[in-house]
């Protein structure tokens, strides 16, 4: 069973590439990690109390928890687990042991993605995963085949296998 992780800004656009991963690993179950990269506290008193609590998860919409029910749902066969994951830090070395820990085989990056960080601490990840040397994908969006230049719950019902 392969861990893929997907890089995500809690977008329902975003979810569009788990359409693509489960079509391209038909036969073989997969555990999806979609993660959100958050930049470490700069000043020593923001470091001292922060936790890796609850605060984070008030950042995924209702959209998007939706979205992944409706995904875990339509893919229930194909998917073994689908769950986020929140990376903290922003050096090659902290994201190194966030794979490790996860025991991610494959990583997903978004092509045709524009970013949008939903919080002051968000940010795009690509080019710390550009730079790792785990394996890679690039996979952009089919316009014909998926509904996703909306980012609706209802695209990712209308999407195809």
């Amino acid at each position: 069973m392969k861990n893929i992780l997907i890089p995500t800004d809690f977008s329902i656009r975003s979810l569009s590439y788990v359409h693509s991963i489960v079509a391209q690993h038909p036969y073989e179950p997969v555990n999806i990690i979609l993660m959100h990269a958050l930049q470490m506290p700069d000043s020593l008193f923001d470091l001292v109390t922060y936790t890796r609590n609850s605060r984070h998860l008030e950042l995924i919409s209702a959209d998007f928890q939706d979205g992944c029910e409706i995904i875990r749902n339509k893919y229930s066969s194909a998917i073994h687990q689908l769950k986020i994951e929140f990376f903290h830090g922003s050096t090659r070395a902290a994201l190194r042991n966030f794979l490790l820990a996860q025991n991610i085989d494959l990583i997903i990056q978004p092509a045709d993605h524009e970013y949008t960080p939903p919080s002051k601490r968000s940010y795009d990840p690509e080019k710390l995963i550009s730079k790792c040397n785990y394996p890679k994908m690039k996979i952009q969006l089919q316009k014909q085949r998926f509904v996703a230049n909306r980012s609706t719950i209802s695209a990712l019902l209308l999407a195809t296998e």
